[in-house]
């Protein structure tokens, strides 16, 4: 937490230099699989496997929390325009590992960390009574928050505000789902007692 705090309150520039320019080969690669992992992939296995449990309320709930998060951060984005680090600051500043390739616009919010965060939080609420999946759910999402900033995509204000905007995002839809779910359910019972 500390560390979060000293990070918030240095300059943009120091703060993504103190992450982005701590570098190693075997961190590009770990950084660049959470990278991935923010883009959506882990959608596909995590639909399939609650098709197979037939848990279609998460599912549902789950795509909804993604639509809805993808809808304000394309608003956001495109609302404020804001550069990226590689536009900020150039070549002689940023690093990235050699495969990544870099972009210059629409930095804020993080679209990959609101992603995670928002995937994270909707599983932590949905399944709460597992501590594990809430810890596993939040690092993960963590990492492919600082991923991003770790691999010269953002800067740690679009990471920070990214993941705040997908935890209220994944609140809010499960608020959503459940209140629709119980209404669902009120419904059906009254018409099978009729």
């Amino acid at each position: 937490m500390s560390l979060l705090i000293a990070l918030l309150s240095t300059t943009k520039y120091g703060s993504f230099v103190a992450i982005n320019h701590f570098r190693s080969y075997p961190a590009d690669l770990i950084f660049t699989f959470f990278t991935i992992l923010g883009n959506g992939v882990i959608l596909i296995p995590l639909a399939g496997l609650f098709i197979w449990k037939k848990n279609y309320e998460v599912l549902i709930g789950v795509l909804l929390a993604i639509l809805l998060n993808t809808l304000f951060v394309s608003i956001l984005k495109h609302a404020f325009d804001l550069p990226r680090p590689l536009a900020s600051y150039g070549e002689h500043i940023v690093r990235t590992a050699h495969w990544i390739k870099l972009h210059t616009k629409y930095a804020f919010p993080s679209g990959h960390t609101a992603l995670a965060f928002c995937l994270g939080s909707y599983l932590s609420l949905s399944f709460y009574r597992y501590r594990n999946i809430t810890v596993l759910c939040f690092f993960s999402a963590a990492l492919v928050g600082y991923s991003r900033i770790y691999l010269g995509q953002h800067f740690l204000r679009d990471v920070w505000l990214g993941s705040l905007l997908g935890v209220l995002i994944a609140i809010f839809t499960f608020r959503l789902v459940q209140y629709t779910a119980t209404k669902l359910a009120m419904k059906r019972n009254r018409d099978a007692n009729q």
